[in-house]
């Protein structure tokens, strides 16, 4: 017999809160699937019905994160005829900080580096876009100037969202526009 779609997709949130309540405190190696399922009310069992293990609730969350990411830069960012360093900037921001509580961990010190890398991968078609120039550069040229620009992005967004009182989206960008562009 099958169960609600409802029943399921809120056993599955609350599973997934769970998880992330404790994962944003400790090291995934130190959440177990008992503390999991008895912070959401189940059964270890219930817990195994809807998941491997605990690597399986991080890989759906950080990639339900990212495919919106994807979503965002693929049908909206990609289609402009030209950068608007503040506006696609602007945009990305939004959304870190809508789901800060998740990218703050993400990326942060003690993130999943395999999140900051796909992360990378997901924005990375921009700035081959709009960024690169599109003549001049070797491969191993082009590959060390992407990284560069990438692990920036990452670094000042994993800051930002690190602060206590972070500074406006509009604060953020005037500085990096200001100083570095």
């Amino acid at each position: 017999m099958r169960k609600q779609p409802q029943v399921t997709e809120q056993t599955r949130a609350n599973l997934r809160a769970a998880f992330w309540e404790l994962y944003a405190t400790k090291p995934i190696e130190k959440v177990s699937v008992r503390e999991i399922a008895d912070r959401a009310g189940y059964n270890r069992a219930t817990f195994y019905l809807y998941y491997h293990d605990v690597y399986e609730v991080l890989e759906e969350i950080e990639s339900e994160l990212l495919e919106g990411l994807a979503r965002l830069v693929n049908d909206r960012l990609m289609q402009s005829e030209r950068l608007d360093f503040s506006q696609h900037m602007g945009i990305i921001l939004q959304l870190a900080q809508r789901y800060r509580g998740y990218f703050a961990v993400l990326i942060g010190e003690r993130g999943d580096p395999s999140f900051s890398r796909r992360f990378k991968e997901v924005v990375a078609p921009l700035l081959e876009r709009f960024v690169l120039p599109p003549e001049g550069l070797t491969e191993p040229e082009r590959h060390v100037l992407l990284e560069f620009y990438l692990s920036g992005i990452v670094a000042a967004v994993s800051t930002w969202l690190s602060e206590g009182e972070p500074m406006s989206i509009d604060q953020l960008i005037g500085l990096i526009v200001g100083q570095v562009l």
